[in-house]
């Protein structure tokens, strides 16, 4: 549309010494011819001038829109790389509990693969680098058994681990994450400790509850099958 403007400006100002004849008012001819042409030339200049404006705006806007569609696209990646990283924590926790839940299929040959299990899962969700489980007998302070998922030496001692009070599921110990099974069972507990995890994953409240779980169902792993043995020594 402009184009047109413009030709039409250009035609009128080249016929302004045709168009205009004689002076008007105190102004001679030669005045207004002049006034005449700078006057096309100032329209021109703010046409253009707004025309400019106009396209630094829609490149603004476009820019902005080029931002959020990058953005959304980062959402969208970051959406479902977290849906992907929830579904794969959900397996986890109805594999273990599935292979809870079958006592018949509960025995010695497969504890120690269900607990090793656990300690994989513990190192997924913290993306650590090893990770240890543990059960204590509060009253004799004497460790009962422990399951290590890489031949790594476990830094906490018993004692910091009794320390722990009741209601306190989570502490930090000699450089290690600690996550305590919320109950006891027959004065034992289970201690699921983690070293060189991430601390952005130890932030989420979720994977904590989770860890909590893994905690509960290894001490109910362990105590089942004791109660096991002893039944079978009867």
């Amino acid at each position: 549309m402009y184009y047109w403007i413009f030709l039409i400006l250009f035609i009128i100002a080249v016929m302004i010494p045709d168009l205009i004849r004689g002076p008007l008012y105190f102004l001679n001819e030669e005045r207004i011819e002049e006034i005449s042409i700078f006057l096309m030339g100032v329209t021109v200049f703010l046409i253009l001038m707004k025309n400019e404006y106009k396209l630094s705006i829609q490149k603004k806007e476009k820019e902005n829109d080029q931002k959020k569609i990058k953005q959304a696209v980062a959402d969208l990646v970051e959406s479902y790389s977290y849906i992907g990283e929830v579904n794969r924590k959900m397996d986890i926790l109805m594999s273990i509990a599935l292979g809870l839940s079958d006592k018949s299929a509960l025995n010695k040959d497969r504890e120690k693969d269900i607990y090793l299990s656990i300690l994989s899962a513990a190192n997924f969700l913290m993306k650590a680098n090893c990770s240890f489980l543990r059960f204590i007998d509060s009253d004799t302070s004497k460790n009962l058994k422990e399951i290590r998922l890489e031949k790594k030496k476990n830094p906490v001692k018993n004692e910091e681990l009794l320390a722990m009070k009741n209601g306190i599921n989570l502490k930090e110990c000699s450089g290690c994450l600690v996550i305590s099974s919320p109950q006891k069972i027959h004065s034992i507990k289970s201690y699921l400790i983690i070293s060189g995890y991430d601390e952005e994953e130890k932030s989420n409240s979720k994977n904590i509850e989770i860890l909590k779980v893994f905690a509960s169902q290894a001490l109910f792993l362990y105590s089942y099958l004791s109660l096991e043995k002893e039944n079978g020594r009867k």
